[in-house]
């Protein structure tokens, strides 16, 4: 049977959201959006799509088997409870729910009800990353992690507004980290920092892995990427593209000379190839969000196990608690 869709928010998230849906298969039958305009203007993009000032509205006229919240993460546990009281599952952005509590609930109602609640944690699901995972032993044992954040979606804003979307963006590398190392991520104790409004840097370790995090909404040139650090070499991620270069560790004299060199080669080589590969494969935005977005459709059929578990769901969400707690004062 042919899933049912309805995206609520009918924003940039929202207009990807329903191109991921459509491409894995579902079918857009809503869009939700108290903007009339902008809903009635995503919905004409989905054939058979029809506009909805409200998900009530919504569920109530439509068959919906699943629901995409792409709305301010104030709305997200409203908006999941609804859907999943009405039998559909959801797959939500992130940050999942605004405290531990609401994402436990959230998580509890969609396994009473025997339904999906999924946060929309794609970077694990990039294949840069999934790359990654198959190449850590060639850098034989992990020691360091560093994952760097520069973005510009705080621009125009206040000085607290710029703190809000740095805490927003936090559930990225923590589901990062959660994905390639071993241990739970509640096995990290983390320190942190705030140099100044809309910076944040964590620091942690776990089973002899140094950590490293920096989020700043005023650094440029935008960027997201990260690297691990083993003894036998290192490998690279560009996140926003979704590409990994993989550098050996050799030490000679010669390497330390060669290395710039080569490691410009192989970064235009892989950001070549992966640019080659994502236009084949219609992935123009957003990298490892259609491979999270036909996982979800796979485990509503059947066909896969959840792409995220309700444990690292809780994970991710404690360790944002605590983070939030310890910097920005805020009740977790």
């Amino acid at each position: 049977m042919t899933p049912t869709t309805a995206i609520v928010g009918a924003g940039l998230m929202g207009r990807w959201h329903a191109h991921a849906a459509e491409r894995a298969g579902a079918t857009i039958v809503a869009v939700v959006d108290p903007l009339g305009p902008q809903a009635a203007a995503l919905a004409s993009r989905h054939r058979g799509a029809i506009p909805f000032p409200s998900l009530a509205t919504a569920l109530a006229d439509r068959p919906v088997s699943s629901v995409h919240i792409c709305t301010p993460p104030d709305s997200h546990e409203a908006l999941a409870r609804d859907a999943l009281a009405a039998g559909a599952h959801v797959l939500i952005e992130k940050p999942f729910a605004p405290s531990v509590a609401a994402t436990a609930a959230i998580l509890a109602q969609a396994e009473a009800a025997g339904r999906l609640a999924v946060p929309v944690h794609q970077l694990p699901f990039q294949h840069g990353v999934r790359e990654a995972m198959r190449l850590l032993p060639r850098i034989g044992t992990l020691r360091h992690f560093h994952h760097l954040i520069c973005s510009a979606g705080a621009d125009g804003t206040s000085p607290e507004r710029a703190d809000q979307i740095a805490q927003e963006v936090l559930p990225h590398p923590l589901s990062l980290v959660q994905g390639l190392l071993p241990a739970a991520l509640d096995g990290v104790v983390w320190s942190a920092e705030r140099p100044g409004h809309g910076q944040l840097i964590l620091q942690g370790s776990q089973a002899g892995v140094g950590m490293q995090v920096v989020i700043s909404m005023v650094g440029r040139p935008p960027v997201n990427q990260a690297s691990l650090i083993g003894t036998l070499g290192t490998l690279r991620l560009d996140l926003f593209h979704g590409y990994l270069v993989h550098e050996a560790g050799t030490a000679t004299r010669g390497a330390k000379i060669g290395r710039p060199f080569g490691l410009a080669v192989r970064q235009l080589t892989a950001a070549g190839s992966n640019l080659v590969r994502r236009l084949a494969h219609g992935e123009v935005a957003y990298p490892g969000l259609d491979a999270l977005v036909k996982a979800f459709y796979a485990a509503i059929a059947g066909t896969a196990p959840p792409p995220i578990s309700a444990r690292r769901t809780l994970e991710v969400a404690r360790a944002c608690a605590a983070i939030r707690s310890a910097v920005f004062s805020t009740k977790a």
